[in-house]
This record gives C-alpha cells, structure tokens and sequence, in this order.
C-alpha cells in the first residue's frame, strides 16, 4: 500500500492537485470561522455544512470547473469572479492549476473531482476522528467507494456511479472544531470498515502551502488532460507515522 501512496501523492503533487487542496480547505475553514455566529443560532452542524459548501466551491474555483469553467484554450475566468467572496490575499495566494487539468467526476449526489487515473470524493467527519470514521454511516456512493479493494489486490477497477469510467477512488476528509478554532483536511485510500478495523488503507495530512514571497508568482502547472510533460507542483505534507501499510 505504501507504492499507492507514494505513486498517489507524486501524480496529485505535479499535476498541482495536493497544493489546490490544501489552499481550497484552508479558505474554506477560515471563512467559515469567520463567518461563525453561535450567539445567532450557529452550532457544529452549521458549522459542519457551511465548511463543506466553502470547501467544495473553492475546489471549483482552483481546479476551473462549474460557475468558474473556462475552455483549456479559451480566455481565463476574471479575477473579479475567482476572487468574489474570498478574503483579503486568498485569490493571489490560490496556485494556478491549468483549465482542463482536473475536471467535476461527481457520483451521484456526492461532490467529485479527477485528474487522469485518480478520482476523489469529499467527505466530513467529526474533528479528531478521522480513524473513526464508519464509511457504513455514511451514503450508499460512499459505502461502495469505501468497500472496494485497492488495485493492488484487484486488476479490474471497480465501475463507480452510472459514468462507467474506471478510476483509484480516493476521499478528500475534513473537520472543523467545535468552536471553528482548528481544522483538518486529510486525502487517503478508504477502507471498509465492516467486520471493524481503520476506515483507511492509507491517509495523509494536507497543510496550507507555504505563504509565498513578496512579488513571487505561483507557477502555472499541469496540462489538460490527456497532455504530459508538466511541471513539478511544490506542496507541504505532514506525515502521520504508523498510516501506511
């Protein structure tokens, strides 16, 4: 499992993916904290809802996709329209990830993305509990996407959803505390968590990209797909030791 992982996070980490994410979740998490009112009525599930919402609206807005698409050769969306509703520095701190490179795979009703082989679902948990997480409490598009074997032990990829396209599944995981003062965002290889056990195979800790320097651009990466060629994608990660089998 340890070569899905490492083969995972160097495909994700040039095609500029794992660096999107992370800007993607951290925005969302400080909006959200932000924008938290408990004295108005707002508690965990508030919390929980608005994160996932900002989460996967700046997933569109990072990878081009939905209200913010624009053609791999056409003219780019506006900065006005990418940065509406961020915060003051979020739009020039977003890496720039080529139209075309990630596209919106959704199964069903549950919010997705993919990039070449790898296909990715969004999903929350309680803050803390990552590997606590029971995939059979969750929907029926995510219980199957949990219970399939990885491909190491399975040559013929499962089909997910009615699109019929063959792809490693993996889930985008995120938290926020009670009091919206941390939050996590982790990317890994679901694993069934029937009969018990770890709900992953494998998992790893995304953490905002380093603030870049004064007058310092984020490169341009990744080429649509189908395209090869693309440059290196700088991200942090924060290994989690004893997750990798």
């Amino acid at each position: 499992m340890t070569e899905q992982r490492e083969r995972a996070l160097a495909e994700l980490g040039r095609a500029g993916v794992l660096a999107a994410v992370s800007w993607a979740w951290a925005t969302a998490a400080r909006r959200t904290a932000m924008d938290y009112d408990p004295a108005t009525g707002h508690d965990q599930v508030w919390l929980g809802l608005t994160a996932h919402k900002l989460f996967c609206d700046r997933l569109d807005r990072v990878f081009h996709c939905r209200r913010y698409h624009v053609d791999p050769d056409g003219e780019l969306v506006g900065r006005d329209v990418l940065g509406d509703g961020l915060l003051s520095g979020e739009l020039d701190a977003m890496p720039s990830v080529r139209p075309g490179v990630v596209l919106r795979a959704d199964d069903h009703s549950s919010p997705g993305w993919r990039v070449d082989r790898w296909r990715w679902l969004v999903t929350s948990f309680p803050y803390e509990g990552v590997d606590r997480i029971s995939w059979a409490s969750k929907t029926p598009t995510k219980q199957r996407a949990a219970g399939r074997r990885p491909p190491e032990d399975q040559f013929t990829l499962f089909t997910l959803g009615e699109s019929e396209i063959d792809d490693s599944v993996l889930f985008i995981a995120h938290a926020i505390n009670s009091d919206a003062t941390d939050s996590e965002c982790w990317l890994g290889r679901p694993r069934s968590t029937e009969g018990g056990g770890r709900p992953w195979h494998w998992r790893e800790r995304l953490v905002e990209p380093r603030p870049r320097e004064a007058g310092r651009v984020w490169p341009v990466v990744g080429a649509p797909t189908g395209q090869r060629g693309v440059s290196d994608a700088e991200v942090q990660l924060k290994r989690v030791a004893g997750t990798g089998e």
